[in-house]
């Protein structure tokens, strides 16, 4: 694969664009001003506000993780300066974050806050502190559109941390290199899940997909799958993955508080039979972590309709 000269954007994302039709040359200067380091004034009250988000690391080999990020307002993130932001996420137990951020220093993270259907990615470095926290540096920072999200509002349990890093897991967790029943029953009815990838150009990248439950498909016990919805046409994720097929996959139950964490491999399934290319992410399975934590209390607002996402699509 040949080296790309565009400034925003990785030959793995022009490559995807390009079998788009969509011009990567012309697509870099559009996004230019959108991608910069630093967080501006609105955001940086929506980051100060969140008590929920997730983050992407790579561990000593390699592998991407999504991990969520759970806190209370005004503490799980301080923002330091407009390209510094102090984390102080509840730990969840068997969750590789603290590890992999010491091993590597390799994270993103998408802030999040699904009862208005606003994200925000930014990616960057972290560095775990004696006390702890993770000062988290930023190099790359954008707003995203509010596609595919399920609108529900959070509410943390005030018992859940103190902003300390104090471990709230609710029962001991598991490893496995396969899904088990109660796993395959989770993503079955998943209507939001997160993946984590990495480029070296720009690092670790978090994500967020959404579709009505069952958009996630278990083909067995290693393998699931899931469509690629249109979206904004950056190809982020998937242009990674040509470029280094491992990926993180995490899927969360809203009203039980199970978290699973997936890492693999990643493949891209393409269907051109007909006049829109159709795209498929398909994951090997190599490690799943389940584990119970306190996620606080979910309440669902409202469903997104799927077809008013791909017929107003300006409406999402």
């Amino acid at each position: 694969m040949s080296e790309t000269r565009l400034r925003n954007f990785h030959e793995g994302e022009a490559q995807l664009q390009r079998e788009s039709n969509v011009d990567p040359e012309a697509y870099d200067k559009a996004v230019d001003q959108a991608f910069r380091p630093e967080l501006n004034p609105s955001e940086v009250r929506f980051v100060g506000a969140r008590t929920f988000s997730m983050a992407a690391s790579v561990d000593d080999a390699g592998r991407p993780w999504a991990s969520a990020l759970l806190g209370q307002p005004g503490e799980l993130f301080t923002v330091a300066d407009e390209t510094t932001v102090l984390v102080a996420p509840q730990v969840i137990d068997g969750d590789p974050l603290f590890d992999n951020v010491r091993s590597t220093g390799a994270m993103g993270i998408l802030y999040f806050d699904p009862s208005v259907r606003r994200r925000a990615k930014s990616l960057g470095t972290g560095t775990v502190e004696p006390d702890g926290t993770i000062t988290y540096r930023m190099h790359r920072m954008f707003g995203i559109c509010t596609k595919y999200i399920f609108k529900r509002e959070h509410t943390p349990d005030q018992e859940a941390s103190d902003g300390s890093g104090i471990e709230q897991q609710l029962s001991p967790g598991s490893v496995a290199n396969h899904l088990s029943a109660d796993d395959r029953a989770q993503l079955e009815l998943a209507d939001t899940t997160f993946l984590a990838s990495h480029s070296e150009r720009f690092g670790a990248d978090p994500t967020h997909r959404g579709g009505p439950p069952g958009f996630v498909t278990v083909i067995d016990d290693s393998t699931v799958a899931m469509p690629d919805f249109p979206g904004n046409g950056m190809f982020q994720t998937l242009g990674n993955l040509l470029l280094d097929n491992r990926i993180g996959f995490t899927s969360i139950d809203f009203q039980t508080g199970r978290v699973l964490q997936l890492t693999g491999r990643g493949e891209i399934r393409t269907d051109s039979g007909s006049n829109q290319i159709q795209r498929a992410l398909v994951v090997k399975i190599d490690e799943v972590r389940s584990s119970h934590t306190n996620i606080g209390t979910w309440n669902d607002i409202e469903a997104f309709d799927l077809g008013r996402v791909f017929s107003n699509p300006d409406r999402t």
